[in-house]
């Protein structure tokens, strides 16, 4: 046990760590080094368009393999540990003297010294979740020093290492574009695509609409439309573009963080994605064509600002990427990439007015058009869903087919026709149901995906109405919940006897419908900490033998509720 001398003498040398620290970087610049031995290999770049969200970071190859050791980028001390089952799993937050903060995700496992903190800290709080911050004197560290192992814990789908750097108010940067670090690459942006947009009028209010889709061919280092140097449109447009980048000798592909548009050498369109607050980061989702990401799996990236999109990746100018022409009239578009290493490429073509005025669509009565600067409303026989104020970027239709139950259904399925992207804010649904009252608590919302994917949604009883939150369009309707988790063993059987080599005990947890709300694992009677990963549905107790006798019989109970309050209980007796 640490003495009073000794804890003082160690608390003394980070606290001098620390002002060394300070002391070398006292011009607000330090040097990055990489978080890994082995030369620094992609399999994502930052600002990807990821579900939801622009990636925050970079990701890191391990070859396929976890266990390789990750070091501090920088000189500093941790100052966050986070452990959950899914997002970036087990992740440290290492903050440096210059007011950044670097991070890493999806550990396989920290290093053993922050690991038997963070164990210390689960056991007292008897829970594997874990967010907590650290003070400077904790954890100092030194530039190089091992932190952890690179893993594919939380919501990763493969061994790496995700790693960040953020700027002192927790913006997330372009480590790359930033000359922070530098991988070699000579290859230009591609371009697979051109697509144009028009503009509908219904019920007085201008719809965007996919056109056209045009090819494209490369020429002289460059690209041009492959049928012809001239799109003809009809009325006000926009442009999106099927993209990608490569690096050298990396198989992956990768987004595109910097593009211009100019109409008559006028800047009409810009973006350059160097850093982005984590709060405005959803309103990615304004940047593709969701439409055509949901139907082929394409990411068209729209060149043009949607009036309720505040992302701050784009440049301030007129009209936003909206090509306004007059009849016959004709104008020259210079399209220019750049990726994170400077090298660009460019689509030059013109675009030319058709002689008339923009075809109108006759308004439809069965249709309704929802305003992005409003609150809207639509209820039929049985349904009804609020819209916020801010939940949509743009003005779009709002179609609904109705059916009657099916997929294990109590209700009417009610199938909201996709807008043109998914809400910002939650939007309120509401379904009626005919539920007898014993079963009420264990009736929820389901929204179904077009590739049948069932998500219960919190749900909540408002007569006439089951009530939930969305943050996806779909069809909606009421399931009753009465099955319990499952829970099974993976690595042992009953009752059996494990060998010394055996280091852990898996028990796979799933729930039909409702998912899991929480879990609790047990050893004796005492509480054991049994790490979730959400992706396998499996739970991990790595055998403590500081905790546990050793060469002995022990009770195991495990206990899991979903989140309409059916519980499973699992107890096996084990020697270990």
């Amino acid at each position: 046990m640490q003495t009073t001398i000794q804890r003082l003498s160690a608390q003394a040398a980070a606290a001098a760590l620390i002002m060394t620290c300070q002391a070398a970087t006292s011009q607000n610049v330090i040097s990055y080094a990489p978080p890994m031995k082995n030369a620094m290999s992609l399999s994502g770049s930052f600002g990807e368009l990821r579900a939801n969200h622009l990636h925050s970071g970079i990701d890191l190859r391990v070859g396929g393999v976890e266990g390789e050791p990750v070091y501090a980028a920088a000189q500093g001390y941790v100052s966050r540990i986070v452990v959950r089952p899914n997002g970036y799993g087990n992740a440290l937050y290492v903050a440096h003297p210059n007011g950044a903060t670097s991070v890493y995700g999806h550990l396989q496992r920290f290093a053993p010294a922050i690991a038997a903190w963070a164990h210390e800290k689960q056991y007292a709080r008897e829970s594997f979740f874990l967010d907590v911050e650290l003070d400077s004197l904790t954890f100092p560290l030194r530039q190089g020093e091992q932190i952890g192992f690179a893993g594919n814990s939380g919501s990763s789908s493969g061994p790496h290492l995700h790693f960040e750097i953020r700027n002192h108010s927790q913006q997330p940067l372009n480590i790359m574009q930033q000359d922070i670090y530098k991988i070699a690459d000579k290859q230009p942006p591609t371009i697979r695509q051109l697509v144009v947009y028009c503009f509908d009028t219904v019920q007085g209010t201008p719809l965007p609409k996919k056109y056209k889709a045009l090819g494209v061919r490369p020429a002289q280092g460059a690209y041009k439309l492959a049928g012809g140097d001239t799109v003809t449109v009809d009325g006000a447009c926009y442009f999106g573009l099927d993209m990608l980048d490569k690096m050298d000798g990396a198989a992956y592909t990768f987004g595109v963080n910097h593009c211009t548009l100019h109409i008559n050498e006028t800047l009409a369109f810009a973006y350059n994605i160097s850093a982005f607050n984590f709060d405005e980061t959803r309103y990615s989702n304004a940047m593709v064509d969701f439409a055509e990401k949901q139907r082929a799996k394409a990411k068209i990236i729209r060149l043009y600002v949607a009036q309720g999109n505040r992302l701050s990746i784009y440049r301030q100018v007129k009209n936003q990427g909206i090509v306004s022409l007059k009849p016959h009239e004709k104008a020259k578009v210079c399209i220019t990439l750049t990726d994170d290493a400077d090298n660009s490429t460019q689509l030059t073509f013109w675009v030319k007015q058709a002689a008339g005025a923009a075809a109108k669509r006759p308004d439809a009565s069965a249709e309704k058009v929802l305003l992005w600067s409003k609150n809207n409303t639509c209820e039929v026989d049985g349904f009804k869903i609020a819209i916020p104020t801010g939940a949509l970027y743009e003005s779009s239709l709002f179609e609904m087919q109705t059916t009657p139950p099916s997929h294990n259904s109590v209700s009417p399925v009610f199938c909201v026709k996709q807008p043109v992207t998914p809400p910002h804010r939650a939007v309120s649904v509401g379904v009626r149901a005919s539920v007898p009252e014993a079963l009420w608590a264990k009736a929820v919302v389901v929204c179904m995906d077009g590739d049948g994917n069932k998500s219960a949604l919190a749900t909540t009883l408002r007569m006439p109405y089951f009530t939930a939150d969305s943050r996806s369009w779909g069809c909606f309707f009421v399931e009753i919940d009465t099955v319990p988790p499952q829970i099974t063993p993976v690595n042992f059987t009953r009752d059996a006897q494990l060998g010394s080599a055996q280091q852990r005990i898996t028990l796979r947890v799933k729930d039909k419908l409702s998912g899991i709300k929480s879990y609790a694992g047990y050893i004796d009677g005492r509480w054991a900490l049994f790490e979730h990963d959400e992706k396998s549905s499996l739970m991990h107790y790595y055998i403590d033998r500081s905790r546990v006798k050793s060469d002995a019989q022990h009770s195991i109970t495990f206990t899991a509720s979903d989140v309409a309050g059916n519980s499973s209980t699992f107890t096996c007796t084990l020697h270990f």
